[in-house]
């Protein structure tokens, strides 16, 4: 019999390329979305608001996936910082909760977390057993994993993924940038000196999958590329590799710190993440280098 498989976040890119990827193997697939018109045998209801999840979707479930919440690239007022935490936290809640009302105990809960665990005003290398850090993000990622922890309380096996910038041709910055050079213009961030670390979006699906067949995987893991760069070298790579009649142009600090305001930080956060232990797991990369990633996402 195949294991079913319970995935939130329908509608991001993750789920999206991870469904993919398990439709091909022994697992039964099935979403949690908000909007009821969306719903089908294999697409469930669940509310926030309603703190509601239709029962059926957790029954039989052996592993949770949990990929939810709203985009921080959205701006950071007071009300889109509480969506945020919500989409993250509290949904985190009310998957454990029912859990436990309907007496369900999955195998496996896999959530995503963020670096942003570390703090923004950082710098230097980042392992699994850095601190935490103390502005906003920082504590909602550490409030996100300790919910995800609740799960260990069950019996289940928790994996915590602190995911780093991910390159999608079709979403977020490397598409953005990927725009940028269609344009013949690779667009630098200050002087580019910032640290950007970065995971290609087949390799966090991939990860989410090799855990799930890995039962000896647990814990948490920080998830970029083994090989990181500045923003500048990164952009140059790029501009050699695939672009070598763009131009490079640097958009001085105070211009880009004038129009992002908070999220500022974003652009300029300058840590690199450690991946030894994600590596020692096993796992293979499909995008290691800035050279593959072009191959996978760009060719």
């Amino acid at each position: 019999m195949k294991e079913k498989i319970l995935i939130t976040g329908y509608n991001g890119s993750i789920a999206q390329k991870l469904n993919s990827i398990l439709d091909k193997k022994r697992y039964e697939i099935f979403f949690l979305t908000t909007k009821k018109k969306k719903c089908s045998k294999n697409i469930f209801y669940w509310s926030l608001t309603e703190k509601y999840i239709d029962p059926t979707a957790l029954k039989n479930v052996k592993h949770i996936i949990h990929l939810s919440g709203y985009n921080i690239s959205n701006k950071w007022n007071s009300k889109n910082k509480e969506i945020m935490y919500d989409s993250r936290v509290k949904t985190s809640e009310i998957l454990y909760k029912s859990c436990i009302k309907l007496n369900i105990k999955p195998k496996t809960f896999i959530s995503a977390s963020a670096m942003g665990y570390y703090g923004f005003n950082q710098s230097g290398e980042k392992n699994e057993k850095s601190k935490c850090g103390d502005d906003w993000m920082a504590r909602l990622c550490e409030k996100w994993e300790q919910v995800a922890d609740k799960f260990k309380a069950i019996n289940c096996r928790v994996i915590k993924m602190r995911l780093s910038l991910i390159m999608d041709k079709n979403s977020g910055i490397l598409q953005k940038i990927n725009l940028g050079f269609k344009f013949r213009l690779g667009i630098v961030f200050g002087n580019g000196s910032q640290l950007f670390p970065w995971i290609s979006i087949d390799d966090v699906a991939n990860f989410i999958s090799y855990t799930i067949e890995e039962k000896t995987v647990r814990g948490t893991f920080n998830l970029a590329s083994p090989h990181q760069h500045s923003y500048y070298d990164f952009i140059k790579m790029m501009q050699n590799l695939q672009y070598p009649n763009s131009l490079l142009v640097k958009i001085p600090k105070f211009i880009i710190e004038l129009f992002l305001i908070q999220k500022k930080v974003l652009v300029f956060n300058n840590i690199s993440l450690d991946t030894r232990k994600l590596q020692s797991t096993g796992f293979k990369f499909k995008s290691p280098t800035i050279a593959k990633l072009i191959d996978a996402q760009l060719q």
